[in-house]
């Protein structure tokens, strides 16, 4: 099995006396005491990036009853790299708190005042800043939560743009009392570093390679090239807040597939819960619907059903505002698809960066370049090396369902131009 490198060893403070702590706080139990725990790998390779992630299963006694409980922890690395650097400020981590303890529970009141019961996410038991940045959550497994391996075919995208169009109605209708709502401003766009821009830049390099390859598309391959002249800042441009949006709703921030959690009945998907909130942002509602568009929703799903599940998501969006009791002017579908074409450019950017990592699985971009460890039987890869993140990529654009997806897509961001900058 594989796992990110930066998560086989557990940092030292990660110890009873940590659990302790936060049980202790959870169970409101100031006698409560841990008598052991189990940390392991909390996800696999590609599930996230921006932490690390672990689980660990804590044995303690409150209240004179011996008892058992999984927890899953996220935390920034120790070491140096991509994601220490991105995280060291504690910028998301400080969003994501704040969603955590502010935003997601008055959201959640809100559905209950209504009689709707929906659940967005995981419960949020302890968090701190000092000594380490360190988030610690309910596990959702234990719950018959578990991940997916693939994007959502067009039922599962259904249920998520649900849970998205209420999330986006509630953050509307609380703007104006919960006014945090509306500061929430470091998205994708604002936190990327030099680094950051950097591997976009080799990503669109990879990609304008790999056209050159294909039969009859080599003449995208220059148009793909100039994309590196200012694609990255047009995508930070999208995610700042502009007077000139026709709406502004709390964005995810980082709606794909990866960050989600789905119950499955039968072999059938009947819940998804959203994890990841250090991305929320305020600003057009086209940031969640493209990024989810290319990051959630299949090929199939994204090529067959793009205008449906807009006008799905839509009007589960109005019917939740009139639930609301929503006393603002609610805006037109139009104003949806006329944002989604003024940012038609985050299409472009994450067609060339983001989607082959969304659709290709980490092993099979990898392949031989997972380090197998041969005491245990265990595959590391270590995603804050950027040699091989780009030699990941490279494979994940010459990968068929990638390649075959792009030569429907060139075409398409050619005549709407969203090749010119």
């Amino acid at each position: 099995m594989a796992f990110n490198k930066d998560e086989m060893h557990a940092p030292c403070w990660l110890n009873e006396g940590f659990f302790e702590k936060v049980l202790k706080q959870s169970e409101n139990d100031a006698a409560l005491t841990v008598a052991a725990c189990k940390i392991i790998p909390g996800t696999r390779p590609g599930d996230h990036f921006a932490s690390i992630i672990f689980r660990a299963n804590v044995t303690y006694k409150s209240r004179g009853k011996a008892s058992e409980v999984s927890l899953v922890i996220k935390t920034i690395p120790e070491d140096d790299g991509l994601k220490r650097d991105l995280l060291k400020d504690g910028v998301i981590f400080e969003t994501e708190t704040i969603m955590y303890t502010t935003v997601v529970p008055e959201m959640h009141r809100l559905f209950r005042s209504v009689g709707d019961d929906t659940e967005l996410g995981p419960r949020l038991l302890y968090s701190s800043k000092e000594p380490k940045l360190v988030m610690v959550f309910e596990d959702l497994a234990k719950r018959n939560y578990g991940m997916k391996n693939s994007q959502l075919d067009l039922h599962e995208a259904k249920i998520a743009y649900t849970k998205l169009a209420r999330w986006h109605a509630a953050s509307l209708h609380l703007a104006d009392t919960i006014p945090i709502i509306t500061k929430l401003d470091k998205g994708i766009g604002s936190i990327t570093n030099e680094e950051f821009d950097k591997m976009w830049d080799n990503n669109i390099g990879l990609l304008a390679k790999v056209c050159r390859e294909w039969p009859g598309y080599e003449h995208y391959g220059d148009r793909v090239d100039n994309l590196r002249k200012g694609i990255s800042q047009k995508t930070k441009d999208i995610y700042k807040f502009s007077e000139s949006t026709l709406y502004n709703v709390l964005n995810h921030g980082d709606f794909h597939y990866k960050n989600m959690m789905y119950k499955t009945v039968e072999g059938k998907t009947q819940d998804i819960l959203l994890l990841d909130y250090q991305l929320s942002i305020w600003g057009s509602p086209a940031i969640d619907i493209i990024y989810s568009l290319y990051n959630m929703c299949s090929t199939e799903t994204r090529d067959n059903h793009r205008d449906e599940l807009i006008k799905f998501y839509y009007d589960e969006f109005v019917a939740s505002l009139n639930k609301f009791g929503y006393l603002g002017k609610i805006p037109p579908l139009i104003n949806l698809h006329v944002e989604i074409l003024k940012n038609g450019h985050l299409e472009t950017f994450l067609a060339s960066t983001f989607l082959p990592f969304m659709m290709v699985t980490f092993e099979e971009m990898m392949g031989d370049q997972l380090n197998q460890n041969p005491d245990e039987g265990i595959e590391l890869f270590d995603v804050s090396d950027p040699e091989k993140m780009m030699e990941m990529m490279l494979a994940g654009f010459r990968r068929p369902i990638y390649v075959d997806a792009m030569k429907k897509y060139l075409p398409v961001f050619l005549h709407k131009g969203l090749l010119d900058l």
